[in-house]
């Protein structure tokens, strides 16, 4: 597997458990869809070179998503 398309894999596998948690009402599934996508974009976002445009941009906009969570908007 490509190291640069893990970061892919891993927010799309954080996004099924955020969505997952919101459609079943269960706040654990969520937060650990929040946790791993804010995490693997962090990572992301500190190795801005390394990867593909788009995957820079989804992991800005998950971080955005997980600020809006957060606060609840």
């Amino acid at each position: 597997m490509d190291r640069r398309q893990l970061t892919n894999y891993v927010n799309f596998a954080a996004l099924i458990c955020y969505i997952l948690g919101r459609v079943m009402n269960m706040s654990i599934l969520v937060w650990i869809g929040l946790g791993i996508m804010t995490l693997s974009s962090i990572w992301a976002i500190l190795h801005w070179k390394e990867n593909d445009k788009i995957s820079n941009y989804i992991s800005v906009a998950f971080l955005v998503l997980v600020g809006l969570s957060i606060f609840g908007l």
